[in-house]
């Protein structure tokens, strides 16, 4: 009797879960079919395809822009991109490895977090980079975003990459927090010399921090300056895309990029 009453529990969940699957399956492709309709693929990409698996899952879906993370392993005056957000995610995955796969697809973003660059690689990364392009022509789709306080970062810029800062949003939370008006002015006063010292078109920052760029940083950026950001949007969720586009900050025009997150299980 009780191992029948298992039996039954043990359907039922698996049930309840086929069905919950399903649904996330079925709002990820309502969402991916209006995106594509109203040719949103560019402006929004898809979050972290860290994996080899969730790049092949999000190219078969027809997605052609993606952001990944990518740490810098410097080799003599030059190096390589491995895939990770930090050494304890990395399997040893290259982006060249990526590269070779995208050539085949009209890839319209890639969006590269790179998580190390210092004083002592930049010169290496550059090289590096200036190697990818040589042999996959990155530089037209490439976004180059980081937190770095290296003064180096102006060299990518210098160099035709398409960079962003990344504005620092543990720091800027506990500023806020402390409820100051003056401090706030004068980090954004920080962000825009920061800006216009390493020659960057572009800032990138996580969407609750929206209203801090629009009230504090705007206002001291030239209106060339580009915004990217995330932790908006899940294409999982219903009607996820049409609530997206009612919101003031999909309606901003200085907002270039929103990353989503795609639903994938390996």
């Amino acid at each position: 009797m009780i191992k029948k009453v298992f039996l039954g529990l043990l359907v039922s969940l698996v049930a309840v879960v086929g069905i919950g699957v399903g649904i996330v399956k079925f709002n990820q492709k309502q969402n991916l079919d209006l995106l594509f309709a109203d040719h949103l693929d560019g402006r929004l990409i898809a979050h972290k395809v860290n994996l080899p698996g969730k790049l092949e899952a999000v190219l078969g879906h027809g997605i052609r822009s993606i952001e990944l993370d990518v740490m810098f392993h410097q080799q003599g005056n030059t190096g390589y991109f491995e895939i990770g957000h930090d050494k304890h995610e990395a399997q040893g995955v290259r982006f060249t490895s990526y590269l070779d796969i995208l050539k085949d697809y009209p890839m319209k973003k890639i969006w590269m977090d790179v998580k190390n660059i210092t004083d002592e690689n930049a010169s290496a990364m550059l090289k590096h980079l200036e190697e990818l392009n040589e042999q996959y022509h990155i530089k037209p789709i490439v976004l180059l975003e980081s937190p770095t306080t290296s003064t180096h970062f102006k060299d990518f810029s210098q160099a035709g990459f398409y960079t962003s800062y990344y504005l620092p949003a543990e720091a800027l939370l506990k500023l806020q927090a402390q409820n100051n008006p003056d401090i706030l002015k004068q980090e954004a006063k920080r962000i825009r010399d920061w800006v216009a010292s390493q020659a960057i078109p572009a800032i990138s920052f996580p969407a609750f921090l929206y209203p801090f760029v629009k009230t504090y940083v705007e206002p001291e950026l030239p209106q060339t300056i580009d915004y990217h950001t995330w932790n908006i949007i899940k294409l999982e969720d219903r009607h996820a895309l049409e609530k997206l586009k009612e919101k003031p900050i999909f309606q901003d025009s200085r907002i270039r990029t929103i990353i989503y997150s795609y639903h994938y299980i390996s």
